[in-house]
């Protein structure tokens, strides 16, 4: 069956040449392959590169993979086989198995990725973040956080699509991925648009598109990897990414399915020593959405712009959020397809720190400290004032408006600390939020 905004096969065979004779990935040459495969579509839909500003919206990976006249089958294959190395970690580990290296029943490290070959990890700690990382996307749990946290993150889900009722209801895969359709999901499974969640698609009737729930700016995979590392530790925050590279490599496989989701369940049915909630799983997901107003601030790298090497640095994101993570130097790269330099987003990721709420399992103090040895007395935020604890607001605003400070420490007679205040709780405040009777 025809199907427009489809990329012919040339600019597809053209473009993968182009991106082929620049990027470099981290990893090993066979998994590079897989995941530059994977790109094109990507830049397909957005008309990047060779595409010169043309969008083929409803290309897919197998499009890509059979303008570049690679076997179909073999491709899901390999993909799949990096997938089962990560879940049988997983079921070894559940089963008391000593697992303490990330690599595949060959001796391969996950996902070709030369820094597992040596590396060792405590296995329970990558299981919370294979955990957490596999839920955090999961629909049901992005409104739920949303509603908790009273913040916008948006999401939705992929189906397998008829294409023939695509094109009569004039739909495609750009209308799909960026409209709200979530009141829709029932009537679209009705009328046999969505055949199914999972299954084998069929490529001449078939596609396997992503349908957004609610809009949104989504979540950031390298922010979640992040502050995993920071309120847990670094191998939860290698458990996070793994679970997104699973999310990424199941987009073409033998069945399509939610893998990193259904692994998540295992892991919570069968995990005896998890010591994690969903509120957990909500709070991660919270640190981890891009606020609406800094977008432009926070990169949502896939796997190849995480294990892609900068030219400059010879340094990968993957690596350099590793080591913001664990508090050794890091490197400033520019990150994602936004670009957007690593040492900004780090600092963005420390503000976001206030709203962590439970700040003892801050794993390292502060993160962007490159000589962790330096007196602590040199790191003091000196922008603050104090004030008696019977001071009033009206006392406060002055105290703001005239020091120009960050912060009010308010003290008993004794000089204890009894409180502080920043602008932004003055605001709240004020706002009414902070009266018990408000809005009664």
């Amino acid at each position: 069956m025809h199907l427009h905004s489809v990329a012919p096969k040339e600019l597809i065979q053209a473009d993968y040449e182009v991106l082929k004779s620049y990027e470099r990935l981290d990893t090993m040459p066979e998994t590079e392959e897989l995941l530059l495969i994977q790109s094109l579509e990507g830049r397909a839909h957005n008309g990047a590169g060779v595409f010169n500003k043309r969008c083929y919206v409803n290309t897919t990976i197998d499009d890509v993979v059979r303008a570049l006249d690679r076997d179909a089958d073999e491709i899901k294959g390999k993909r799949q086989a990096l997938i089962d190395d990560m879940i049988d970690f997983a079921m070894a580990a559940m089963n008391g198995e000593k697992k303490d290296k990330l690599l595949g029943a060959n001796g391969d490290p996950f996902l070709g990725i030369r820094l597992f070959q040596e590396r060792r990890v405590n296995a329970r700690d990558v299981l919370r973040g294979l955990y957490m990382g596999g839920l955090r996307d999961n629909p049901d749990i992005r409104r739920e956080t949303e509603r908790i946290y009273q913040t916008k993150i948006g999401g939705g889900r992929c189906y397998i699509i008829d294409v023939k009722r695509m094109l009569e209801m004039n739909l495609d895969g750009e209308l799909l991925a960026h409209e709200a359709h979530q009141d829709q999901i029932e009537e679209y499974m009705k009328c046999g648009l969505i055949v199914g969640t999972e299954g084998v698609v069929d490529p001449k009737t078939q596609r396997y598109f992503y349908i957004r729930h609610r809009l949104g700016p989504g979540q950031s995979d390298d922010a979640a990897m992040i502050m995993a590392g920071i309120l847990y530790n670094a191998d939860v925050a290698l458990g996070v990414f793994l679970a997104d590279a699973i999310d990424t490599l199941e987009k073409y496989a033998p069945l399509y399915k939610d893998q990193d989701g259904n692994l998540s369940f295992q892991i919570g049915r069968g995990f005896k020593d998890l010591r994690l909630t969903l509120e957990d799983v909500y709070e991660l997901a919270s640190l981890a959405a891009i606020p609406e107003l800094e977008e432009y601030r926070v990169p949502d790298s896939s796997l190849r712009y995480l294990l892609s090497i900068d030219q400059r640095s010879q340094q990968c994101a993957f690596k350099t959020h590793l080591d913001f993570i664990e508090g050794k130097p890091v490197v400033p790269l520019s990150v994602s397809f936004k670009r957007i330099l690593s040492t900004e987003f780090y600092e963005y990721i420390n503000r976001r720190l206030v709203n962590v709420r439970k700040l003892g399992k801050l794993a390292v103090p502060n993160l962007t400290i490159k000589e962790l040895d330096r007196p602590a007395a040199e790191l003091m935020h000196r922008g603050f004032a104090v004030l008696p604890k019977d001071a009033t607001v009206s006392d406060v605003i002055r105290k703001f408006k005239e020091t120009k400070c960050d912060l009010i420490v308010l003290q008993d007679k004794n000089n204890k600390v009894v409180g502080a205040m920043s602008p932004q709780d003055l605001l709240y405040y004020l706002n009414g939020a902070g009266d018990s009777n408000a809005g009664a």
